[in-house]
């Protein structure tokens, strides 16, 4: 599959309508939108696993309540943290980043993490 076939396909995938607000490679607050759209993903990723795994694990049982009544905030956060990446994805298409397919292995990992993490939660949660 051929670059522009790739992209063509991504675009589909992504919803983002073709021959939509394509940028330049010079035109830097497009870029700077982008990458602030990253950043943005990162740090909820970030704080998605601070609270996941260092807090609530430790302040709920302290607070008298068992950790896993946290399952269904957990659950709201993974599937936040799944529409972040998801939206940046399409910025970057949208625009025509040029690092769009290295941030894609990137964000396909990490949505594959949430997805199991999120399943885990629910049958988790079912199992209650």
């Amino acid at each position: 599959m051929n670059a522009s076939r790739a992209d063509n396909v991504m675009t589909r995938l992504l919803l983002v309508r073709p021959g939509g607000r394509l940028a330049s490679s010079n035109d830097a607050a497009l870029k700077r939108g982008a990458e602030n759209a990253l950043t943005l993903s990162l740090l909820f990723s970030g704080a998605r696993c601070l609270l996941q795994y260092a807090l609530l694990p430790f302040l709920l049982p302290l607070a008298g309540i068992a950790a896993d009544a946290a399952l269904p905030i957990l659950l709201l956060i993974n599937i936040l943290a799944m529409g972040s990446i998801y939206f940046s994805l399409r910025r970057f298409w949208t625009i025509g980043y040029k690092h769009r397919w290295r941030y894609l292995v990137v964000a396909a990992a990490a949505l594959a993490l949430l997805l199991a993490f999120t399943m885990y939660d629910i049958l988790k949660l079912g199992a209650a």
